[in-house]
Order: structure tokens, then sequence, then C-alpha cells
């Protein structure tokens, strides 16, 4: 079945993607460090400084962090919380529209407006069993084609090398037509492990988007394949069939496939779902509230895996001020083998950011979730993630820029479980200087300390970055020193980390890049090199 199912999925990668009028615009994780994350996105202009990147968890659209410098593809901002964000995972940012103009100058320009508005109701009326003109469709074809070797090595473990191949692209309105399409596959194996290869092709073979869209007008799209869609990311990646219609402000949708194999992320026919959405779209000069509602069934080998229904708010009707909620709701349980229909409190998210003024701004949220229960899939562990208790967690951070020249931060995060013997505390701080006249250089300083069951400690962190040769070659170096104590055994672990990046533009559409990573103790040495060349079309 997988062997069948991986020759569907490339035949639809022959054509390519989603729908013109998304609320949001996927971007993807592409580097990750201790105190940045960098994101891509496939198109340009798709972000600005002070845009929030969202990510996906349990349903909900989470505030990830604050885009602090952009390129015309990518940006860079510090985390707004502790998160397990991996490279390549897909994050979101609001699409933006430009403003129409709604105020006339002049009285003469206001009748001139009129007269337009006549002369075009005459000629609609003149000509009404015309059938109107479809609207222009523009053919647009960009991708991505990238290779990378991590190795890792150090003085009491083997040399080991992992290498990773990834392809995307996406082709809007092929031929000018209506049909579009997306794709993002990677393929990864370790040099000394290809029997994993031979055994199962999606050991090393995952395919994260490939899709077929069709936009039958400029409110109804269908698609087929395999893609997250925006309205219910949290969802994750869906195979099967998707479609959208909308009405005013009102946008209604229906989902009916399957879930990715939760083993190896290939087709599993079994783990069969169905739901839909609807959502409420209300847009001001000062910003938008959007309203959604989403009920799902999934099942595995035609039994309930789980039922439940999310909702979402997201608000920034206030000038300066976002508000986001979400919460979830399970509506099925297992109580003594016996399929129940019941309601129960799955996840509960609030967020808010507001900005005093261009140079302060500050964000909080408010995180209580337990373990999602698939009670078929998990049903062997069943035991164990019902008696884990709810978890609860706060987040606050401040970023106050003085001038232009420097940028500062202070962010902390109070989580806590019933069994935990202590709730897990932490304290971020960050001085940023974006250009050092001395050096013409950006300077970094940071620190970090961290209070759980486990672990109690301090990381201070410097990181200097700049370019040697301007739009073409650029580097970085950055050093953390680390001081952890461990109360469960009375310990302690002092670490020296050490970073080098180099960064070289071959051309336009062509890359490469380099970081070397090093932690260094008293008797132990971990290094690792991450090579990556990038081609873009």
């Amino acid at each position: 079945m997988k062997k069948y199912a991986l020759i569907i999925l490339f035949f639809l990668s022959i054509l390519q993607l989603w729908g013109q009028q998304k609320p949001l615009t996927e971007g993807r994780i592409s580097y990750i460090t201790l105190q940045n994350i960098y994101v891509r996105f496939e198109s340009s202009g798709m972000v600005q400084a002070g845009d929030t990147i969202y990510t996906s968890k349990d349903q909900t659209l989470i505030p990830l962090l604050v885009a602090e410098s952009v390129s015309s593809t990518s940006c860079v901002g510090k985390p707004l919380f502790n998160s397990d964000i991996k490279l390549s995972d897909v994050v979101f940012v609001k699409t933006r529209t430009p403003e129409k103009l709604i105020k006339s100058t002049t009285s003469q320009t206001i009748a001139e407006t009129n007269i337009r508005k006549d002369s075009i109701q005459t000629v609609q009326t003149q000509n009404i069993s015309k059938p109107s003109t479809e609207p222009k469709r523009e053919q647009k074809i960009r991708g991505r084609l990238s290779a990378s070797s991590y190795s890792s090595f150090s003085n009491s473990s083997d040399f080991n090398q992992r290498m990773r191949y990834t392809f995307s692209m996406t082709a809007d309105h092929i031929s000018g037509g209506k049909f579009s399409t997306d794709s993002y596959i990677m393929f990864t194996h370790k040099a000394n492990e290809w029997g994993n290869v031979k055994e199962n092709i999606f050991n090393a073979l995952k395919i994260y988007s490939l899709s077929v869209n069709y936009d039958l007008n400029d409110k109804t799209r269908f698609l087929i394949g395999r893609k997250i869609n925006p309205r219910i990311a949290s969802l994750g990646a869906i195979d099967g069939l998707q479609a959208e219609t909308s009405v005013k402000n009102f946008t209604f949708g229906a989902v009916v496939g399957t879930n990715p194999d939760y083993t190896d992320y290939s087709f599993n026919p079994k783990l069969f779902e169905y739901g839909t959405y609807l959502s409420h779209d209300y847009k001001t000069q000062t910003g938008q509230l959007v309203n959604s509602v989403a009920f799902f069934q999934q099942t595995n080998s035609g039994k309930t895996d789980r039922r439940f229904a999310y909702y979402q708010h997201d608000n920034s009707l206030v000038k300066n001020l976002n508000l986001f909620f979400s919460t979830e709701i399970d509506l099925y349980a297992l109580k003594d083998s016996i399929p129940t229909n019941t309601i129960s409190l799955t996840s509960l998210y609030l967020s808010l950011r507001y900005r005093f003024s261009k140079k302060l701004s500050a964000f909080a949220s408010y995180d209580a979730r337990k373990n999602v229960i698939y009670y078929e899939t998990f049903k062997n562990y069943l035991d164990l993630m019902l008696e884990d208790a709810t978890r609860q967690g706060y987040q606050f951070r401040l970023n106050y820029n003085p001038t232009k020249f420097i940028y500062s931060g202070i962010s902390g995060g109070y989580r806590f479980r019933k069994n935990d013997l202590h709730p897990m505390l932490n304290a971020n701080g960050f001085l940023n200087f974006p250009q050092v006249p001395w050096i013409n250089a950006s300077v970094n300083l940071s620190t970090n300390w961290l209070k759980s069951s486990y672990v109690d400690g301090l990381i201070y962190g410097i990181r200097i970055y700049r370019d040697i040769v301007p739009s073409k070659l650029s580097s970085g170096i950055f050093y953390r020193f680390v001081d952890y104590n461990y109360p469960s055994s009375s310990t302690s672990s002092i670490q020296h980390m050490a970073e080098l990046e180099l960064s070289w533009q071959i051309s336009r559409k062509f890359s490469l890049s380099a970081n070397y990573d090093g932690t260094f103790e008293k008797s132990n040495q971990y290094n690792s090199i991450y090579l990556n060349l990038v081609k873009r079309f």
C-alpha cells in the first residue's frame, strides 16, 4: 500500500498550491540558534518588522516570535517562549492586504468618481447578457533544492554523518489556468544505516506537502493531496480532499481524508478523518477580528480514535493591541472500554501583545493543556496518559529599543504540573547592538537562567556577526558559558560552547553555508559540522 501511495503522491507533484485568498502565509524554519529563530518564505514581501510569526500546536495557532529583522524572503526574531520547534517546521504569518483608497480629496474628484460609476453601470446594463470575464491569472513557479550534511564526533563516540536532501516547489496558476500545486519533500539518511532505508523507504523519505489545488472561482477552491490547511493548521497535514468557499465575511470548509502515519509519516488509509470548519472575518482600518470554530472526527481501523471541537479568536481591532485565544474540547472518551459522549477541556491558550510605542512592547500568555488522547492509536498507554495532570504555564516578554542602535528584551516563564517536584522557572535577557562602528558588526549579549526539578543553572552568551563582503560573504562567532547544577545527583557541570558560521551567496539563487558547533567539558568534547548547499529557481 505504501509503495502505491508513493507513486500516487509523486504523480501529484507534476502540478502545483493552495488558493489565492488565504488568511495566512506559510513559511518554514530555516535556522535556529540559542537566541534567534530564522524563518524563510517562498515569496518576497510576506513579512515586515513587527509581524507575529505563529506555530501550530494541539489544534492551536500560537505566536512563536515577533519579526525583528527582515529581508525580502526571510525574517529573524527572538522566540516568545521555550518550544521544541525544529528545522523545516511549518510556521505562519498573517497575509498582508494592501489598504484601499477610501477618501477623495476634492469635490471634483468625488464628482468624477460618480460619473465613472454611472458610466460603468450603463455599460453593464447594456451588456447584461454577456458573461463576465474571468480574473486574470499569472503563472508563478518558484522552488528550492538543497543538500545538507550534518557530522558529529567526540572523544567518547564514533564519527556520525547524516545527509539531508530537500526539494520544494510551488507553481501558481499553471499556464494561467485554475490549477496550482505545492510540494515539500525531504530525504534524510545516515551513511552507515542504509539498511533502514531499504527496509522502509519512509524511514528516510518525508513528504510534508504534495498537493494540487483547483480554483473553481475567486470564492471556491478544492485541493487534493497532502497539505496543511492554514485555517486549521494545528490539525497538521491532511491526506485527502479539502474544499472551501467564502460568502461575504464567512468562510466554510470541509475535509475528508486520512492522517499521516504517526510512526513514519507515510500514507495510512486506516487513519480516516473528516470534519468541517467555519470562520468569520471582520476588518477595519485599525485591525481585524477572526473567529473560527471546527469539529473533527478521527478514526483508526474504523473505530473512533478522537472526536473534538476547537474555537479560535484573533482580535487586533484595538490599535497596538493583539488578543489571541483558543480552546480545544474533546467530545469522546472510553470509560471501562465503553464509548461515551463527553465534554472535556483539552487545552486553553490566551496571549496578549501590546505595543506601547515604537520603542516598547510587551507580551504575556497563559497555557493550560492535557495530553491529547487517541483512544485506539495509543490504547496501550492510556492509563499512563490519563494519569498525567494538566500542564499549566505562564510566559511574558518585554522588548525595549531605546534607539535604532540598541535592542533589548527580557522574558520569563513559569510552568508546572501536579506531579512535578518543583515548577520550572526560566528567565532570559538580551542586549543587541545591530551595528557596532569599531568592528562594523552586530553584537548580541544574552543570559539565561533555568530552574526545575532536575537542573538549576545559568548560560551567558555573546554573538558577533558581520559582513566580510557585503551581500556576498558573512560570518559569525558565538560563545556560551554554561554553569549547571543537578539537584538530584548533587553534581555540577561547566561547559564552554563555541559556534562558527560562514555564509556565501555565490549568486542570486545559489548559496553555501557552513557551521561548526563545539561543546567542551572537563573530560569530554563534542563537535558538529553542518554544511548546506542551496539552489533556488
